[in-house]
């Protein structure tokens, strides 16, 4: 259950986050905003993790894999967004959980038929949700889907890094960890490519926000990892994409549809399977 909750904080948290995204002006460019978010994310998390000795190379490579994987993924995400309307690659992405639960086998971990029920039924819910939103004449690039199965997939592999680096150590410095390796990357390439920093430094407020919610969302799906069902928060954080819409729909004044509302029941039929399964 502790492992469940988690994964809704990061829901939470990562929905949050999307939600001041879009008082980003549209256009921008990602990089140094993502750097941003990323560096602050780094700083946020630094206490958990620095004040103690390093962990073994191959601990430490998995904690820093983790959160380079992260940022991968990151960039992959907007930039699949960016190129189609989100009805068409939110519902790619959004099904992270599957792989997730593939790489819980992988790291000879149990998986049980309640856990893929319940992730089948939270990604269906999604992809709803998704999908019946306002339609969008936005004509996709060819590049979209295999963005979108990427940035899928590398957060996948971010969290099964995360989470066994997690297993090993204090699950607050794998987090710390992985946020300090995310952010190295993200500032290394803005600075082989600084077009665009200050127009970023001028939205530092909302950035600054995004990266707290940001580490906050990651740290809680890596320190799952010392959990048992560690799975259960890599399933449960998938909902970011609905906590978005219903933060809009109840900040913003959005309208949810009622088939999205059929959608966001589906996912809490996933969650009560996993709660009382």
């Amino acid at each position: 259950m502790l492992a469940l909750g988690l994964g809704l904080i990061a829901a939470l948290g990562w929905g949050t986050h999307d939600l001041l995204v879009r008082t980003i002006a549209p256009g921008a460019r990602v990089l140094p905003q993502l750097a941003v978010v990323m560096a602050v994310a780094a700083l946020v998390t630094a206490p958990f993790g620095w004040t103690k000795a390093l962990p073994d190379i191959g601990t430490l490579a998995l904690a820093i894999a983790s959160g380079c994987t992260y940022f991968a993924a990151s960039l992959a995400l907007y930039a699949a967004f960016a190129r189609a309307p989100a009805k068409l690659v939110a519902p790619v992405i959004g099904a992270y959980p599957l792989p997730a639960l593939g790489f819980e086998l992988l790291r000879s971990h149990p998986v049980s038929s309640v856990e893929w029920l319940a992730a089948g039924l939270i990604v269906a819910g999604v992809a709803i949700v998704a999908t019946q939103g306002d339609s969008d004449s936005q004509r996709p690039h060819p590049a979209a889907l295999p963005l979108a199965f990427a940035a899928c997939l590398g957060m996948a592999t971010s969290f099964a890094l995360g989470q066994e680096a997690a297993a090993r150590i204090d699950p607050m410095q794998a987090a710390s960890l992985a946020r300090a390796g995310g952010a190295a990357l993200a500032l290394a390439l803005l600075a082989l490519r600084p077009k665009g920093v200050g127009a970023a430094l001028k939205r530092w407020p909302v950035l600054l926000a995004m990266g707290c919610l940001d580490g906050l969302a990651l740290s809680s799906v890596i320190a799952s990892g010392a959990l048992a069902q560690a799975s259960y928060a890599s399933v449960a954080s998938s909902l970011f994409g609905v906590v978005t819409i219903l933060l809009a729909w109840g900040i913003l004044g959005e309208k949810v549809r009622l088939v999205q509302g059929a959608g966001i029941a589906l996912i809490f039929v996933g969650l009560g399977s996993l709660a009382w399964g």
